[in-house]
């Protein structure tokens, strides 16, 4: 009998802290995600410029790789004939 107590207390108490973790983890998730909406909200400005950025950085990128692949294609273009 004792053996049979030992194992549900044993599970129960492994299920809690299983619940437990999955709260933790979820807890932070929701947490991180709520972070991420209320920030410009809370400093648009300063999200504003931090967006501004990234995307000049992303545009500038594009424009490079498009202007790469247009000197690739003249160089092949040029050993070609």
């Amino acid at each position: 009998m004792n053996k049979i107590a030992s194992i549900l207390i044993a599970a129960l108490f492994a299920i809690v802290l299983l619940g437990g973790f999955v709260a933790l983890l979820g807890g932070s998730i929701l947490g991180g995600l709520m972070f991420l909406i209320g920030i410009p909200f809370a400093f648009p400005m300063s999200t504003s410029i931090v967006v501004l950025f990234f995307v000049v950085i992303i545009f500038r990128t594009l424009i490079e790789k498009r202007r790469q692949k247009r000197e690739m294609q003249k160089y092949l273009d040029d050993q070609d004939t």
